[in-house]
């Protein structure tokens, strides 16, 4: 078969380990050389379990290897550009993995490149090569389904995480993305270039920046009109592929690798197709005994999938001569999956996950939603300001969101505006976003956490004066100083002293108090911290549904137990300053909103970064509350 092929791996991560490792040593005429990767013991590791002689952490040192034929470089693709350039510079074959480049325009500079220099170029569409999907191209091109009419795939999976494949930098995309493209590849192969017509595309999880829920609509070479959708957002999984033609039906699980084919089909058609006399006597016993004219093709567990193309590949090298790649049907797929994209993320030619500001996700969304002019309604009062300055809290304000969908739990209520967009619409519009804004003297700060605080009735739970600072409420800055925080606390239910309201002490929130740092559990009363004359100015916060107060994380506040038979249902959300992102356990998300003045008052400015460096910790300095 000619020369064994050298092979190298850059990135041997989760998916080398699983889907090609073994491939590399077992495919006849290959050899697995030498694997990186930048966890230098993973690295050693991999190679041990896999067969390589040789482990770096240096992709550098992989590419140059004296013995290394081809690359597979299987980074996130953030990295996919920069190391295939590198392996056309060190004149050696490259296997990217899918897909190839965080964009369109990174794959088209790869393609040019090896284009230019006369080296083949592979994609890891794996797929192509195995078993299941080579049955579904044998029945296609059979003629037993007669006429492809329709192709309608769809694919729901419960949201999910991912160490890096939602960060839009590193992957270049969402899970459609980083998976719809093996389909799309899967089509490309089956019916030739698929003509794009259109798509929609959304973001329907706070958390994530990337798309989650995709729909596009193609047609193929040959007519047939084609749907598909990918929601990455479902309460349950699903997947299934349907090809009709005028005489048959496939129907399968469009991206398993090993489950059953379905087919579907015309007797008489069935029989015309059939390759033996033995074939068309079995078929036509069916149809005389009137058995259902369906088929089903079983394939055997995939453990190393990689392995046919692996194999394929160390064919195609080791032949010499020219090497027909997977290069030009690689682009063709990369160019489809732009067209469904480049709405959303506002175009990809450029750097596009440098201006997430501009996508069509939920958090975009919020903050230009209140980049508009504030309407008389949301506008603050300079003699606002000043009562926030001087009592530490304003309202009660409207809100105009849709607050009465939300769904109120019992327990475990924090920071679901992370996973819910109702919640998050709520807590993100602008009739609370442009006041807060205003507030705090800045159009630009982030949103970090949010909380329902519920009693129920008849309770006897209440809840301590505190003050909300330290952990979990902003935490501190390197230098040990407490980060001030805005909240907003809404009334989901009517709030009122005698069913658990929330109570606050005007002004308190100019110093901390006591051991502060412990919150609810920091024995404000039991430790002399908070006297008798502190508790008589402290005064009910009394809302009505849909009603919120706008308060320093400073001020005190607490509740008495819900004696009452009514619920006591309440929303806080709580926003940090500029620059002021400290807590790792929070995702911050930045919002812009319109430009607001920056107001002269005392206290804001100094906690929210308008005292010079050196001022001091304004915690010292500013007078005691009463």
């Amino acid at each position: 078969m000619g020369k064994v092929i050298g092979w190298g791996i850059v990135g041997c991560g989760d998916v080398a380990d699983r889907k090609s490792g073994a491939a590399f040593n077992l495919a006849p005429g290959s050899r697995l050389v030498s694997v990186m990767r930048r966890d230098g013991k993973a690295a050693e590791a991999f190679a041990r379990r896999h067969g390589a002689k040789h482990w770096t952490t240096d992709a550098q040192a992989v590419i140059e290897h004296p013995e290394v034929d081809a690359v597979y470089v299987a980074t996130p693709p953030a990295n996919h550009l920069e190391y295939a350039l590198a392996v056309a510079a060190a004149g050696k074959t490259c296997l990217v993995e899918k897909p190839a480049g965080r964009s369109l325009a990174e794959f088209r500079q790869v393609h040019s490149r090896f284009r230019a220099v006369g080296l083949p170029l592979f994609v890891s569409y794996y797929r192509r090569q195995l078993p299941r999907f080579r049955k579904v191209k044998q029945i296609i091109e059979s003629g037993v389904l007669g006429e492809i009419v329709s192709i309608d795939f769809r694919m729901a999976k419960p949201p999910r995480g991912h160490p890096w494949g939602l960060d839009v930098g590193q992957s270049g995309g969402g899970h459609f993305y980083g998976l719809a493209c093996h389909l799309l590849d899967l089509f490309d192969d089956w019916f030739g270039a698929i003509e794009y017509t259109g798509s929609a595309v959304n973001n329907v999880i706070p958390r994530n920046t990337a798309e989650d829920c995709v729909s596009m609509s193609f047609r193929t070479a040959s007519g047939a009109v084609g749907t598909a959708l990918w929601n990455f957002a479902a309460s349950s999984g699903g997947d299934r592929l349907v090809i009709d033609g005028v005489r048959g039906r496939i129907s399968m699980r469009g991206t398993s690798v090993d489950k059953p084919v379905y087919l579907a089909f015309d007797h008489d058609a069935r029989i015309r197709l059939c390759e033996t006399q033995r074939e068309r006597n079995y078929f036509r016993w069916r149809q005389r005994f009137g058995l259902p004219a369906r088929e089903r093709f079983r394939f055997a567990r995939a453990t190393t999938p990689h392995m046919p193309m692996i194999d394929d590949i160390t064919k195609r090298l080791a032949g010499g001569g020219d090497v027909e790649d997977s290069a030009d049907a690689a682009l063709r797929t990369a160019e489809l999956v732009d067209q469904v994209l480049a709405p959303y993320y506002g175009g990809r030619d450029d750097a596009f996950w440098t201006r997430p500001s501009t996508w069509q996700s939920l958090q975009a969304r919020a903050s230009r939603r209140s980049q508009d002019a504030i309407p008389p309604a949301y506008q603050i009062s300079p003699a606002q300001l000043q009562e926030f300055e001087a009592r530490g809290y304003i309202g009660p304000f409207r809100c105009d969101g849709d607050w009465r969908r939300l769904l109120v739990p019992v327990k475990k209520g924090r920071n679901r505006h992370l996973d819910e967009a109702d919640l998050f619409a709520v807590c993100t519009h602008p009739s609370v976003l442009q006041r807060v804004a205003q507030v705090m003297g800045r159009s630009r700060f982030s949103l970090f956490k949010s909380r329902f605080v519920v009693k129920m009735p008849r309770g006897h739970a209440e809840v301590a004066w505190h003050q909300d600072v330290g952990d979990r409420n902003g935490g501190f800055t390197p230098d040990g100083k407490a980060v001030p925080t805005l909240a907003v606390w809404m009334g989901i239910d009517s709030i009122a002293p005698d069913n658990g309201g929330l109570e606050v002490i005007p002004g308190s929130h100019q110093r901390l108090i006591g051991d502060y740092n412990k919150q609810i559990r920091s024995g404000l009363l039991e430790s002399g911290a908070l006297t008798a004359a502190d508790l008589d100015r402290a005064v009910p916060v009394l809302l009505e549904p849909g009603e919120f107060i706008i308060y320093h994380g400073w001020l005190l506040h607490g509740s008495r137990p819900n004696t009452s038979a009514r619920r006591r249902a309440g929303l806080n959300v709580r926003f940090a300053p500029p620059g002021l992102q400290c807590e790792e356990e929070f995702l911050y998300i930045p919002i812009e909103t319109v430009d607001v003045p920056r107001h002269d008052l005392v206290f804001v400015n100094d906690v929210w970064g308008g005292r010079p460096p050196d001022a001091g910790d304004p915690a010292e300095r500013l007078p005691k509350a009463g």
